[in-house]
């Protein structure tokens, strides 16, 4: 288990970052919803859409946790991808109340969750839609971690007034910029924290991040 893991404190964290994307959903309309993200390619409701499956798909792994039985997140590359797309154009208020109602969903599965022994928590599933024969590698209780990543992240993807990577958590960017550098290394920037990581994330070019001399930032690379 990673030194920075605390499934009780993460899932509380999931849940706080889901309450201020909720604030943020507040009067959602349907041109809104149906006009573009930051994600190319996707609108407002493709990332609300990916949201809610994710949290439904986390369920899954919650479930595979508690019994034992391999409960895959989704079935396939093509049939989340499927799914994505069959939900996005949905009405604003049908969007919203699917993130919420998952949400609670997914809620109530970590409050499951974190009544299970430590073999249940320790329990290794299989994130994310991979293909046939991948081998699990993720114990259950880093859920409410990925959760608060996908929550936060996605939040700022949606690019709707009233948050952006400066509204994320200070615990939030610090853990997170550990999280990224633990998996690609440093990156030699300067800038705001949150505007660093969003950058790291590839969600920014704000000007303010410059490279270590001054000069522009440049392209971060995948992380």
């Amino acid at each position: 288990m990673s030194e920075h893991l605390d499934p009780v404190r993460d899932v509380a964290a999931a849940r706080a970052a889901t309450d201020r994307l909720l604030d943020t959903l507040t009067g959602l309309d349907d041109r809104t919803a149906r006009g573009p993200s930051l994600l190319p390619g996707w609108s407002v409701g493709h990332v609300l859409t990916h949201l809610a499956r994710n949290a439904d798909g986390m369920v899954r792994l919650v479930d595979w946790a508690e019994t034992g039985v391999p409960t895959p997140m989704y079935a396939s590359v093509e049939s989340r991808e499927a799914d994505i797309e069959a939900g996005a154009g949905r009405p604003a208020a049908e969007l919203v109340d699917d993130v919420r109602s998952a949400g609670a969903r997914l809620s109530a599965a970590f409050d499951r969750l974190l009544t299970l022994p430590g073999a249940g928590q320790d329990r290794l599933v299989l994130f994310g839609a991979q293909p046939a024969g991948t081998t699990p590698d993720v114990p259950a209780s880093e859920l409410p971690w990925a959760r608060l990543r996908e929550v936060s992240i996605h939040h700022v993807d949606l690019g709707l007034t009233g948050f952006g990577p400066e509204d994320w958590p200070e615990d939030f960017v610090e853990r997170m910029a550990s999280f990224v550098e633990a998996r690609v290394g440093p990156a030699e920037v300067r800038g705001p924290a949150s505007l660093v990581l969003a950058w790291r994330l590839g969600r920014s070019n704000d000007p303010r991040i410059t490279s270590a001399d001054g000069g522009p930032a440049g392209d971060p690379g995948p992380w």
